[in-house]
């Protein structure tokens, strides 16, 4: 596709910066809008006059039954954290957990099927002024010997529709809200948006034999994308997710379609909604050699300048836009060296300019920016967010502020209270970096004016999950 500048007039959405919070909410998001089925609230399973004690076969499945259940035993053996149902409604604690023992029940408000006795996994709910019930889309495990059949008969394949995008956003939330811990939680959305996002950083525009972007393909053993093999893989959720419902898609359109949904899942109010930018048709690579080497490392702004300007074929304000999106999770020192929390999105830019940013592990590989802060989850910076702002390339031994300090009259910049870090001169190509960040900021001072950054995200994800393609298709109610 080629980029004119009336993308940004298209595609200039009024949407909310992504944050992540440890705390969910609970307030159901109605993805599907229009398209969500009317709820038959017939009686539960467990009041059916014709229900009957079903002896269960014993399952024979592969998966973790924590994060799907075996279909030939309906679900029963499924004891994961789902706590949503397919038309959106929150699940109610059980309150037959005694009469049947052993069958998750006293797990808490979870989808759970008791002896077997609905066809699927279920749970009851709240609607109005009675408790109804509600049956929940757990995956299926991989079946013995077969396939999960978890995919709708009416379904064409092949076949990426608004329905199934949906759809994708509801597994994905779904997967979310069954992990329990935040740190997992975090390393899951994290690392989907990562996974999107090394998967179209090999880009190589000047190279026509393989120009790679947004294939589907990543070395996963390599070091460069260290961590993304607990994203994908046999036994990981997202994985199974798409080998179970959606592996008649491409991996490559599957990937940024899961990426959108994390997008629009931890932003603000779920404004930040990439759909209408969504375009499919990309083809699955099965083997990138090399793609590895064209990612960036976190050195500096020139591994920058050399993936998103040289080889993307991006803009300075693409780049910091697309940069602000790593932010989303936490740096865990088994999977990048560097360890702590990035400052929330939407208070990136400003965090930039309003903290005392000190260089800490200088000379190592994996240095990186901290505020000097002793706690547990210290607030942390890479040379590739600082460099946007600082002229940090050839020296790192400075602080962004020497101007601050602590309760106790102590400077923030400790060693480096004499040596502030530089701005960028004016002549300097990487003064359009400076800008943006400037731009990003929405105005003087601390404010809640995120447009700008909504509308310049938006427009980089486009141009790079859709880099070198040429016959993508828009999304629509059919194929």
């Amino acid at each position: 596709m080629r980029y004119t500048h009336s993308i940004a007039a298209a595609f200039a959405l009024a949407c909310s910066i992504l944050s992540v919070t440890s705390a969910e909410s609970d307030t159901t998001s109605n993805i599907r809008g229009s398209s969500i089925e009317k709820l038959d609230f017939q009686v539960s399973p467990l009041e059916q006059e014709d229900h009957v004690e079903r002896q269960l076969q014993n399952g024979s499945c592969s998966g973790n039954n924590r994060m799907c259940g075996c279909s030939n035993v309906r679900q029963s053996d499924y004891r994961g954290r789902f706590k949503f149902t397919r038309n959106g409604y929150r699940c109610i604690e059980w309150t037959q957990a005694t009469s049947f023992p052993g069958m998750g029940l006293e797990d808490g408000a979870f989808c759970r099927n008791p002896n077997g006795v609905g066809k699927k996994a279920w749970c009851f709910v709240e609607e109005g002024n009675g408790v109804k019930w509600d049956y929940c889309d757990v995956p299926n495990c991989q079946a013995a010997g077969g396939s999960s059949g978890n995919r709708d008969d009416d379904i064409t394949p092949g076949c990426f529709n608004t329905d199934r995008y949906n759809s994708i956003y509801a597994d994905i939330e779904n997967i979310k809200n069954s992990i329990g811990n935040d740190v997992d939680r975090s390393h899951f959305l994290g690392g989907i948006v990562r996974l999107e996002a090394h998967d179209f950083m090999d880009f190589d525009v000047s190279n026509r034999r393989k120009p790679l972007g947004s294939d589907g393909c990543l070395i996963l053993d390599s070091p460069m994308n260290v961590g993304l093999g607990s994203i994908w893989c046999d036994s990981c959720p997202l994985k199974q997710l798409y080998d179970q419902k959606y592996s008649d898609l491409s991996r490559a359109d599957f990937w940024v379609a899961a990426a959108n949904a994390v997008i629009y899942l931890t932003s603000v109010d779920n404004s930040l909604d990439l759909r209408d930018t969504f375009y499919w048709g990309r083809t699955t690579r099965d083997s990138c050699p090399g793609s590895d080497s064209r990612l960036p490392t976190t050195a500096g702004c020139q591994d920058v300048e050399d993936v998103f300007l040289t080889r993307m074929g991006l803009t300075w304000k693409d780049a910091v836009a697309l940069l602000g999106a790593h932010t989303l999770g936490r740096g865990h020192l088994e999977f990048s060296g560097h360890h702590g929390t990035w400052v929330p999105n939407d208070k990136d830019a400003q965090e930039l300019f309003r903290r005392a940013w000190t260089p800490r592990g200088v000379g190592t590989e994996d240095q990186d920016w901290t505020t000097g802060s002793n706690n547990r989850k210290p607030k942390m910076m890479l040379n590739t967010d600082m460099c946007l702002l600082f002229d940090i390339d050839n020296d790192k031994q400075c602080c962004s502020r020497t101007n601050m300090f602590k309760p106790n009259g102590q400077n923030r910049c400790d060693r480096h209270e004499n040596s502030e870090c530089q701005l960028y001169a004016r002549s300097n190509p990487r003064i359009e970096a400076s800008r943006a960040v400037k731009k990003y900021l929405g105005g003087n001072g601390p404010n809640s004016n995120n447009a700008p950054f909504y509308q310049a995200f938006t427009i980089a994800w486009f141009k790079a999950t859709t880099n070198g393609m040429e016959s993508l298709k828009p999304l629509s109610d059919t194929c």
